[in-house]
């Protein structure tokens, strides 16, 4: 589900199903018994294929964590300008620039990725975030990696 959170070019993707193309490469070692038994339900058409079913395992493994997650991310939620979620993030150029105009400042945080729009300058991000919470993956020119690293 895409979920407007602040202006409508800010958006975040929220759940889990088909949540996002972005993967990411991860080796796990498995024991040939466990694996022969993921090819059975592989053959008999219960999984597309052994990642399909090592992904819907993680999710079903996740789901009963959810609320620790959240809280994770809640104790800075009772302020105004906050971004928060479990998901991908995507913020833009002229998202902050509103935002600086208005002389606001933003609080993000986030369980999943950050997107940070590759037209933000350095002097841009400085005056509209803030503070960055996050665990996951962010998105974004290197200068703005440097300042994310400076504000977590």
């Amino acid at each position: 589900m895409i979920q407007s959170i602040h202006k409508p070019s800010i958006w975040m993707v929220i759940g889990g199903v088909g949540m996002s193309n972005e993967t990411e490469k991860l080796t796990v070692n498995l024991g040939v018994v466990e694996l022969a038994q993921i090819d059975v339900l592989v053959e008999q058409g219960l999984y597309s294929n052994r990642s399909d079913f090592i992904r819907t395992s993680i999710r079903k493994c996740l789901e009963p964590h959810k609320e620790g997650v959240e809280r994770f991310i809640s104790p800075i939620v009772s302020k105004q300008n906050m971004l928060k979620g479990v998901g991908i993030l995507r913020v833009s150029k002229k998202d902050l620039e509103s935002l600086a105009k208005e002389n606001k400042r933003l609080d993000i945080s986030v369980v999943g990725m950050l997107i940070i729009d590759d037209k933000v300058s350095v002097e841009l991000f400085e005056k509209a975030v803030e503070r960055v919470t996050l665990r996951g993956k962010l998105v974004a020119s290197d200068l703005i990696k440097d300042i994310v690293k400076k504000l977590s």
